[in-house]
C-alpha cells in the first residue's frame, strides 16, 4: 500500500524551474501561459519577501531607537535624583542633559512672575509669561523649528519646549524645559511625546525637591 504526500507550491515551482520541458511535453497548448504565470508568481513571491524583510528591519531599527531613548531617560532620572541644590540641578540641565540625549543644548526657563531668587545664577533663563506662551505656541509641548528668543548662544536647527507639570506648585508650574536639536528633524510635530512628557515630570519633581531642600537648609 503506497503512501501519498502533498506537494507545496514552492516544491512545484522548483520542479518546473528545473524541468521546463515538463510543460511542453504534457501541456503543449498551455505551456507558455503556465510558464508566464509561474514567473509572475515567483516575482510576486520575491517582492513580498523583500517587503517583509524591509518591514522587519524597520521594526528592529525602531525598537533599537526606542530602547536607546528609554535608557537615556533612565540615565537622566538618576542624574536629577542626585541633585541636592539648584546649582547641581542647573548643571544637570545645561551640561549633562545635552550629552545624555545628544542635543545641541538644554535650558530651563522660569516665568518672571514666579521666578525664585538665584535662578539666573543657577543657569535658569527668566522670561516674561507672554514670551513663554509664545514659545509653547499655546500647547503643553512644542516640537518644530527653533524660535529666535535668545534661548541659546548659538542657533539651533530645531527645538522642543515642554511645560513642566501643572500639578506642581510654582515656580515649577509655569516653567518650561527647552531642548535644542542638532538637526531640523531632531524635533518635529509628528514625533511621539511620551518620552518628553516623562522627562518633564522628572525634571519638575527634581526641581521641586531641590527647592524644598534649599528652604530647609536656609
Amino acid at each position: 500500500m503506497g503512501t501519498s504526500s502533498s506537494l507545496t507550491e514552492q516544491q512545484i515551482l522548483d520542479y518546473l524551474a528545473d524541468n521546463p520541458e515538463f510543460l511542453d511535453r504534457h501541456y503543449p497548448a498551455h505551456a507558455h501561459k503556465l510558464i508566464d504565470a509561474t514567473g509572475k508568481i515567483a516575482a510576486q513571491a520575491r517582492k513580498e519577501a523583500r517587503r517583509l524583510s524591509k518591514a522587519n528591519k524597520n521594526l528592529i531599527e525602531a525598537a533599537s531607537v526606542n530602547m536607546a531613548h528609554w535608557q537615556a531617560l533612565h540615565h537622566a532620572t538618576l542624574g536629577f535624583l542626585a541633585c541636592t541644590d539648584l546649582n547641581a540641578f542647573g548643571q544637570m540641565v545645561d551640561e549633562e542633559l545635552p550629552i545624555i540625549f545628544s542635543l545641541a543644548g538644554a535650558r530651563l526657563v522660569m516665568p518672571a512672575s514666579t521666578a525664585i531668587e538665584g535662578a539666573e545664577a543657577a543657569g535658569f533663563l527668566i522670561l516674561e509669561d507672554a514670551q513663554i506662551a509664545e514659545i509653547l505656541d499655546a500647547k503643553q509641548i512644542y516640537l518644530g523649528p527653533a524660535k529666535s528668543s535668545g534661548l541659546f548662544s548659538t542657533p539651533s536647527a530645531s527645538m522642543a519646549a515642554i511645560a513642566l507639570p501643572d500639578q506642581l506648585s510654582a515656580p515649577v508650574k509655569g516653567s518650561v524645559l527647552i531642548l535644542a536639536g542638532r538637526t531640523e528633524t531632531s524635533f518635529s510635530p509628528d514625533q511621539g511625546q511620551t518620552l518628553l512628557t516623562n522627562l518633564a515630570e522628572i525634571v519638575g519633581v527634581a526641581l521641586l525637591a531641590c527647592l524644598e531642600n534649599q528652604s530647609l537648609t536656609e
